[in-house]
């Protein structure tokens, strides 16, 4: 796995968003949430976003970077959406018909 500028760039970006969000969302909710649940969405979030930006990296969607931020919303909505939409909906349309 070759890891270039775009992936070190889409994953400090990601991890400063995440950050902040996670960060809001402790300061300015009534109850505390606990630091090992934050740990593990953190984790699952950003393993599902690199997941999605290096496939759609290496299956030569135009806009990878996009989808590996798209893959930091939630888990796991964004990886099945990500699924259906490039491996079914995109499939289905360069299909040619005779």
């Amino acid at each position: 796995m070759k890891i270039n500028k775009t992936f070190i760039f889409f994953f400090i970006t990601a991890i400063a968003c995440l950050s902040f969000l996670l960060f809001l969302v402790q300061q300015f909710s009534d109850e505390k949430i606990p630091m090992g649940l934050f740990i593990i969405l953190f984790t699952l979030l950003m393993a599902q976003a690199v997941y999605i930006f290096f496939d759609a990296k290496n299956r030569g969607e135009k806009y990878y970077f996009l989808w590996g931020l798209f893959g930091l919303l939630n888990f796991p909505s964004s990886l099945i959406i990500y699924l259906l939409i490039t491996r079914v909906i995109i499939k289905d349309k360069n299909r040619k018909t005779y």
